[in-house]
């Protein structure tokens, strides 16, 4: 049985048709789908209510999921997932967007999708995501020197995202002929699939936080929308402002917006992928963090007097990025 103070958010949705070229805006709460409940008896009234309450709940849930696939997205409530079609993009610049919408910022995006962002979102509040706090900004006071900030003083003190954590995973077809169902599925982590150009390496020690969007009146005397249908913008890999997109990493140097790129695990522009949200930590992640624990032990200094000859492990010198590290919040909204 479906809540029925959710109803009004399904219903909406199924209201919208997917072809319809003005966006609505897309709004409500998690959706919990619960067992079928029995047949009720005859002589029982109240139950003969109540199933025909679910029943209508069940013709809209079905709705929703074809408009869901419409847009290319799978909603798996018993695995707890979203899969969204998209494509690998090509960036010009360093990233700030892993996720974007086909009217986003394609020149520093990883991914883009054809799904409408509010049915996306739709569709990750059924799953249960719960809406976080995006990072915010206070000047130090006092404020650091000119030779501080020269030296890499933040004049900011940040706090970044917070709130309940989803994982993501990105998995695509392999081998000759992709487009043949037997063909080779592969599923990497996205870390794994970000390069964090400070280090030299995917990206460790990040959560991803889920903001929802925004609504806001675009022009005067026009009612509010859902921001992300018109600028495309679906997940960011730094602090961006404001939460205009539906999820943020957080990361120690996610403040800096030219910090990130691609690694060599990206496929080549165009591949076909499915870009997948998770409510709980999958087993690839849970591997993930067992290999990264095995390496940082192997890394570890050995003390003096433990094992002749043995050295510490060799670090790598990091990259130097293109372009000066961002000096303030970056802009969720615009082109650049």
């Amino acid at each position: 049985m479906i809540a029925r103070a959710l109803l009004s958010s399904l219903l909406l949705l199924v209201a919208v048709p997917a072809q319809q070229s003005e966006p609505k805006p897309v709004v409500g709460t998690p959706v919990v789908v619960k067992p079928a409940p029995q047949e009720p008896k005859a002589s029982d009234p109240g139950k003969q209510g109540a199933g025909k309450q679910d029943a209508k709940a069940d013709a809209v849930l079905a709705e929703v999921q074809k408009q869901l696939q419409q847009e290319g997205i799978t909603y798996d409530a018993a695995a707890g997932t979203i899969a969204v079609k998209a494509v690998v993009n090509q960036p010009q610049d360093p990233i700030e967007y892993l996720l974007i919408h086909r009217k986003g910022k394609r020149h520093e995006a990883i991914f883009v999708t054809k799904a409408k962002p509010s049915v996306l979102n739709a569709a990750l509040l059924m799953l249960g995501m719960k809406q976080g706090k995006n990072a915010t900004y206070v000047e130090k006071s006092p404020p650091p020197t000119m030779e501080e900030v020269q030296k890499g003083a933040d004049p900011l003190v940040v706090t970044p995202p917070q709130g309940e954590p989803f994982w993501i995973t990105v998995r695509w077809r392999v081998g000759e002929d992709t487009a043949q169902e037997k063909a080779k599925v592969v599923e990497h982590c996205v870390e794994d699939l970000i390069l964090d150009r400070t280090t030299g390496e995917p990206a460790v020690d990040c959560s991803w936080i889920y903001l929802g969007g925004r609504l806001a009146q675009l022009y005067r005397d026009e009612p509010e929308v859902f921001v992300a249908d018109f600028e495309g913008n679906l997940v960011s890999v730094c602090y961006l402002t404001p939460d205009n997109h539906l999820g943020t990493m957080v990361h120690k140097n996610a403040r800096d917006d030219q910090n990130w790129w691609m690694t060599t695990l990206v496929p080549a522009p165009e591949t076909e992928v499915e870009f997948v949200f998770h409510r709980a930590m999958p087993k690839l992640h849970q591997e993930r963090l067992q290999r990264l624990k095995a390496k940082a032990a192997e890394a570890k200094p050995v003390a003096p007097g433990d094992k002749q000859g043995e050295q510490p492990a060799e670090t790598k010198e990091p990259p130097k990025p293109a372009g000066g590290a961002g000096s303030g919040p970056g802009t969720g909204g615009g082109g650049k």
